[in-house]
């Protein structure tokens, strides 16, 4: 983030008092006194009021204080002095990305940025590493704003003048693609990965990104290849305290979608993805890209895991049977402990959970249904949707997560077009039960499952039936204003036993005993009368742990269940030396 607030060393003086300074004005600021910042900023001002660094900073101390109309006063006056391009620069963007702090709290007004002027960068003068985080992160915040022809005014020239500069093409892509002007990042990019930086992998993600949103899909393939074979694996930070290394079987994309990192490209999604951000402090992660034909290269050059989790955990699209194969045989090259294997991850389709699950006192395992979506079929399978399922009816893809291509169907005929206008040659077919709470919304409640142990993770709340990623605090405002509901959420978490009662505990724990993995999540509601409606289990779930979100007696519980799940499995066979 660019604040500008660079932090000094403060020299008393001779009487042993501190001296009124920029440099004791900063330290104040970035040490939360605020107050005496802006004082302090007011101080010098009155000896150098032609000083539009002191006003540019005075602006900011005066957001925090919550004094919006003398902040926008001061921002002016700053932008109003002549001043060097990346001192002006840095004016604006310290105060633009404080405003859109500030509107992720409360809306904020946009007219502040009517008539910014943003001045050209002087062709002479080269970009450091400080400015160049000044110029992205002011146009991610124009962007927050919907100022996007802004975003791309600043950005413009600056590619005229840079567009030489590989490593400042790929920072900025994402920002050109979310500005809308894919097209020409990619084309800018396209002059460096088709010569002398054909190897380089940040390079190659930021353009196959870029062709992606351009729409270009055949060069975003071809792309996204060429960066899975350049970057077929990822090791992440080695640091004193780990106590194993653990090998991650991920799935390179087909489609690389955003510019990012290698991290987070092999690092993007499900429980891998948290486990590295949240526990690279106690153990190191070597991810592998298993269909890369460089990665056995790459991997005779690293340190060799100790255990090996699979993520390729798609039951659906495990159920292929050289999908399978191939990957089973892969994990089992390593002869070592593979947690969730892809022969046990490959039985939890929704078909085969369902099977499975049907008949456990207490559960409530809607009906499935698997369909051939054929043209010749379709009035057969309209008429025998109806008979056992009923409508509404929920129709998905199978190989889909979040939600994604699932849908309510209410009636015969608006099913009769939906399997006429859908590409999926396969779909489930799957009961809807009406389970709202009381407060107007619907729950969706996830447990975890790791190394047997069963935990409460999170309670979703949404105003439609297909609850996703919503945020506790924030959706329940909108309907729960007596607290009622978030009350009970509270009560899941932190007491599951006494909340949901003996009955529903019974059955989620003979679905943890039923379900052959080592860790997945499982999806649920509680109804009326006190038994478990399931909804789904896998492990593709994310376990997302984020602070502010999750609690954090449950983020340290699920921490602590992957250490006994990690050291056990570890356990089973050492290492060869």
């Amino acid at each position: 983030m660019a604040t500008g607030l660079a932090t000094a060393r403060v020299m008393p003086n001779s009487d042993g008092i501190q001296s009124i300074t920029r440099e004791r004005a900063i330290a104040l600021h970035q040490a939360g006194k605020i107050g005496e910042a802006a004082a302090m900023y007011a101080h010098l001002l009155r000896a150098e009021p032609a000083n539009a660094d002191i006003w540019g900073l005075l602006s900011i101390a005066q957001l925090r204080l919550d004094k919006n109309e003398e902040a926008l006063a001061s921002w002016r006056t700053c932008l109003s002095i002549e001043a060097t391009v990346p001192l002006r620069l840095r004016n604006i963007a310290n105060f633009v990305v404080a405003m859109q702090l500030k509107d992720k709290i409360t809306a904020q007004p946009t007219t502040f940025l009517d008539g910014l002027d943003i001045p050209d960068w002087p062709k002479e003068l080269p970009l450091d590493r400080d400015i160049r985080s000044i110029i992205v992160t002011l146009a991610r915040s124009l962007i927050h704003f919907e100022r996007k022809d802004l975003a791309l005014r600043l950005l413009d020239g600056i590619l005229a003048a840079f567009a030489g500069d590989a490593d400042f093409l790929a920072a900025v892509a994402p920002v050109m693609v979310a500005a809308g002007a894919p097209e020409k990042i990619r084309e800018l990019l396209s002059v460096h990965t088709s010569k002398e930086q054909r190897s380089n992998g940040a390079l190659l993600i930021a353009h196959a990104a870029a062709a992606k949103a351009a729409g270009r899909h055949q060069e975003a393939e071809v792309l996204s290849r060429r960066a899975r074979e350049v970057i077929p694996t990822f090791l992440s930070a080695k640091m004193p305290n780990q106590r194993l290394l653990i090998g991650v079987l991920n799935v390179a994309p087909l489609f690389i979608m955003e510019a990012c990192s290698s991290a987070r490209l092999h690092f993007s999604e499900n429980v891998p993805a948290t486990l590295l951000r949240k526990m690279n402090d106690e153990y190191r992660f070597l991810s592998i890209f298993p269909e890369a034909n460089s990665a056995k290269a790459a991997l005779s050059g690293l340190p060799r895991p100790q255990i090996i989790i699979n993520n390729w955990t798609n039951s659906e699209v495990l159920s292929r049977s050289n999908e399978l194969e191939f990957i089973a045989d892969y994990a089992d090259s390593f002869g070592l402990p593979v947690i969730n294997h892809p022969r046990r991850a490959c039985l939890t389709t929704r078909q085969r959970n369902a099977e499975r699950l049907t008949g456990i006192p207490g559960l409530v395992v809607p009906q499935i249904m698997r369909i051939a979506n054929e043209p010749q079929k379709r009035p057969l399978l309209v008429r025998v949707i109806g008979e056992e399922l009923g409508f509404p009816v929920i129709i998905r893809s199978p190989f889909t997560q979040e939600g994604a291509e699932t849908v309510k169907i209410e009636t015969p005929g608006e099913l009769a077009y939906y399997l006429s206008t859908s590409k999926s040659p396969q779909l489930y077919a799957i009961e809807y039960i009406h389970n709202p709470v009381p407060e107007g919304a619907y729950r969706k409640i996830r447990a975890v499952v790791i190394g047997g142990e069963l935990l409460m993770l999170h309670v979703r709340f949404g105003p439609l039936w297909n609850v996703h990623r919503a945020k506790d605090k924030r959706n329940l405002m909108a309907f729960d204003t007596r607290g009622t509901a978030f009350a009970l959420a509270l009560n899941i978490l932190r007491r599951p036993e006494e909340t949901l009662g003996k009955p529903a505990m019974t059955a989620l724990r003979e679905i943890s005993a039923r379900t052959p993995l080592d860790y997945f999540g499982i999806d649920f509601d509680l109804l009326p009368d006190g038994r478990i409606l399931f909804f789904e289990t896998n492990a593709a779930m994310n376990f997302a742990l984020e602070d502010g979100d999750d609690l954090p007696e449950i983020i340290e519980a699920v921490k602590n269940a992957f250490r006994r799940l990690f050291d056990n499995v570890a356990a089973i066979q050492k290492p060869q030396v």
